[in-house]
C-alpha cells in the first residue's frame, strides 16, 4: 500500500505485440472494473443512464462513456439506436441491457487467449 493507505497505481504497459486485436478490444472493454461492475448490473434488469450511474457510484457522464466503450464492443444493447439518443442524455430515456451472448463469446475468447487453447474455429479452418 502507499504512503495514503492506498494501492499504488500500476504503469500503462503496451500490449505485446503478438497479442490479437480482439483480446486488446476485449481488454480496453472489460479491463476497467466500472465497466465490469456496469455489465453485472446490467445482467439482472435493464438499467437507464442515472440508474448505472447510481449503481457504480459514478456520475452520469462518466456512466455514458463507459456505455459508449461496452456498446461499441458489443457488449451492451440500449434500447434506441445511436440516432435517437442526443448528448447529454436531453433525448428520450434509454434503456440499457447485456448483450448476454456476446458476453459469453468474449468469455470463450478471454479464456482461449489466456490459457493458450486453440479456439474450435481455428481449429476448423486450419489458423492458429
Amino acid at each position: 500500500m502507499g504512503v495514503s493507505g492506498t494501492m499504488p497505481s500500476m504503469p500503462s504497459l503496451p500490449a505485446p505485440p503478438e497479442m490479437p486485436t480482439e483480446v486488446k478490444v476485449i481488454i480496453d472493454a472489460i479491463g476497467h472494473s466500472v465497466r465490469t461492475e456496469i455489465l453485472r448490473q446490467l445482467s439482472e434488469r435493464s438499467l437507464g443512464v442515472q440508474e448505472v450511474a447510481d449503481a457504480t457510484g459514478t456520475k452520469q457522464t462518466a456512466a455514458r462513456k463507459h456505455l459508449a466503450i461496452l456498446e461499441e464492443a458489443g457488449l451492451v444493447i440500449a434500447n434506441a439506436p445511436p440516432s435517437e439518443r442526443k448528448s447529454g442524455g436531453r433525448g428520450r430515456a434509454v434503456l440499457w441491457r447485456i448483450n448476454v451472448e456476446r458476453a459469453e463469446e468474449v468469455g470463450r475468447i478471454w479464456v482461449t487467449y489466456v490459457t493458450g487453447r486453440r479456439s474450435p474455429a481455428a481449429e476448423q479452418d486450419g489458423s492458429v
